[in-house]
């Protein structure tokens, strides 16, 4: 059978860094004990808790840990065994999974890997052709990604390991590319280095981008097309913010909203003479969704670090902050809504619109995906909001959004015609049950808990069409021509309910030539190419359009 990773746990270049060698003259480092949280769709589903111990032989992974659903695994006893140069010795795993028992006893020896295997009641022998240098990974037990950290180190952007899938066989991952960053805590700053890797399935390759700290420990893994993250507790508290992107105009800001703050970056112009009364036109940028920050980082790209810099630098006031419950800002994410993340935006508003240093007359907010609709909607209550840009933004309600993401995904894999509609039923199902709050009898527990949340429910009847009827202000549409994630028939459709309003304000529309849905040049446009992209710069034009934009529609008062 082929082997299979976590883009299908059943949910659906290279820069000179000198890294610390693995001495072999210093004393052995103590044992490493940490906690990582397993989140799905952004739900904390669990935790493992792991530790690293170089032994007078070579090295011991183990772990214990329990995850609930969709996972579903309690693992009592996991234990890896490599010897000095990082070469897989034994594996033996004791746990239950989805409520039946699990055991693994793997052994490594000339060039195979045998495994005793207990599923249940059933027990089976399994024998796989493997890489004496091959990296053991089995599902759903995370501590083992701590080897992969440790061959990853020293090597160059283009380079593959094997990558044994215990029981199942091999596979091959492929380094894209890998970046070097920081991340800011309450108490510690940790140099961090980033891989962008392909595991190279061949029923799916699939996207994971993987952090160490400068002792090739792990420090998260994080799997986008499985909506899976795996991140140790330090990096992701409270306090906690990964700095990518930095500006000497930059000053860090905390925003009081309703019972929690918002950590915010306030970039200004540096150099520049300030325009009247001191006063400069400001940008507030809103990021998209999932649990990004306020530098909107996916797979290595820094989108809104890049964006705020060359706006300040044109001579606009840009602020950025943390989604609620993410980074250094307080409030949960649970129960947060569309609705919720508009208020958030009002409020930043309301703080830009009392700064003596803001022009108040002259605050536009830009929304990229689906901060585009959170832009929108804030725009449609908010009269401080002067103009309006969404960037790659959805055109559609977003129950019909999430059926044509599905079928695309759907129709890049090797599910038969029959599984795929299935798959889509199950999905319409679902999207019936979250709105209407009836029909769940018929839907699998697991996915309930991950669908049936308020920011669920919100984004699926969320639709921008209502919302765009009461936006009284400039707006702009800008699109890049190959974003498959939101194609660009959307940014047609909003332009076209932009102009539609009785109002005598503009609406423009500009769509960018081989610019994908992370706004920077791409050569498919698909999903998968996005961890090849890390180091890419977003698009000039991009940058251009919406600064060409802001001087045509907010023009600079006279004096």
């Amino acid at each position: 059978m082929t082997p299979r990773t976590y883009a299908l746990l059943a949910l659906l270049a290279a820069v000179t860094w000198s890294a610390p060698a693995l001495a072999q003259n210093r004393p052995p480092p103590e044992p490493l004990d940490a906690t990582f949280n397993v989140f799905v769709r952004g739900t904390l589903i669990g935790f493992e808790r792991v530790r690293v111990e170089q032994t007078a032989t070579g090295w011991t992974i183990s772990s214990i840990g329990e995850l609930s659903p969709p996972l579903d695994v309690l693992n009592r006893r996991f234990e890896l065994l490599y010897d000095s140069e990082w070469r897989p010795l034994e594996l033996s795993i004791d746990a239950t999974v989805k409520g039946q028992p699990y055991s693994l006893q793997t052994t490594f020896r000339g060039g195979s890997a045998t495994s005793e295997v207990r599923q249940g009641s059933e027990r089976t022998t399994q024998t796989a052709a493997v890489s004496a240098e091959t990296v053991v990974l089995p599902n759903d037990f995370f501590a083992a990604y701590e080897a992969l950290t440790r061959r990853l180190a020293g090597l160059a952007a283009g380079a593959e390991l094997p990558v044994y899938v215990a029981p199942l066989g091999e596979v091959t991952v492929r380094l894209n590319s890998f970046s070097d960053d920081q991340i800011q805590t309450a108490v510690d700053v940790i140099d961090v280095r980033r891989y962008q890797l392909t595991f190279l399935d061949p029923g799916l390759p699939f996207e994971t981008e993987l952090w160490a700290d400068a002792d090739h420990r792990l420090l998260r893994v994080s799997v986008p097309a499985a909506s899976l993250d795996v991140a140790r507790q330090d990096v992701i508290s409270a306090g906690a913010r990964l700095l990518t992107e930095r500006h000497p105009g930059d000053e860090e800001v905390r925003v009081a909203a309703s019972g929690f703050s918002l950590a915010a970056t306030i970039t200004k112009p540096v150099g520049q003479a300030p325009p009247a009364a001191g006063r400069w036109p400001a940008v507030l940028l809103v990021p998209g969704s999932e649990s990004v920050d306020r530098d909107e980082d996916v797979f290595g790209i820094p989108i809104f670090g890049q964006i705020a810099g060359a706006l300040a630098d044109a001579g606009f006031l840009v602020a950025r902050y943390d989604k609620r419950g993410v980074g250094q800002s307080g409030g949960r994410t649970e129960s947060a809504t569309v609705e919720d993340y508009a208020d958030d935006v009002r409020t930043i508003v309301r703080y830009l619109d009392r700064r003596p240093d803001v022009d108040r007359r002259r605050i536009v907010v830009a929304g990229h995906s689906e901060g585009g609709w959170v832009a929108l909607l804030a725009a449609s209550k908010e009269n401080k909001i002067a103009g309006l840009a969404l960037i790659a933004t959805p055109g559609i309600v977003g129950a019909e959004l999430v059926l044509e993401q599905q079928r695309h995904a759907l129709d890049r894999t090797v599910d038969s015609l029959v599984e795929r509609h299935a798959k889509i039923d199950l999905q319409r199902k679902i999207h019936q049950a979250v709105i209407s709050g009836q029909g769940w009898d018929d839907i699998p527990a697991d996915l309930r808990r991950q669908a049936d949340t308020p920011w669920f429910r919100s984004f699926l009847t969320f639709d921008p069409a209502d919302a765009m009827r009461k936006v009284r202000q400039p707006v702009i549409i800008v699109q890049g021509e190959l974003d498959l994630q939101v194609p660009p028939y959307h940014a047609d459709q909003l332009i076209e309910l932009a102009r539609a309003r009785n109002r005598d304000v503009s609406a423009d529309a500009v769509f960018l030539d081989g610019i994908n849905h992370l706004l920077v040049p791409a050569t498919t446009g698909e999903a998968d190419e996005y961890a090849r992209l890390a180091g890419e710069t977003v698009s000039p034009e991009l940058v251009s359009a919406i600064i060409d934009w802001l001087s045509r529609t907010l023009p600079a008062p006279s004096r």
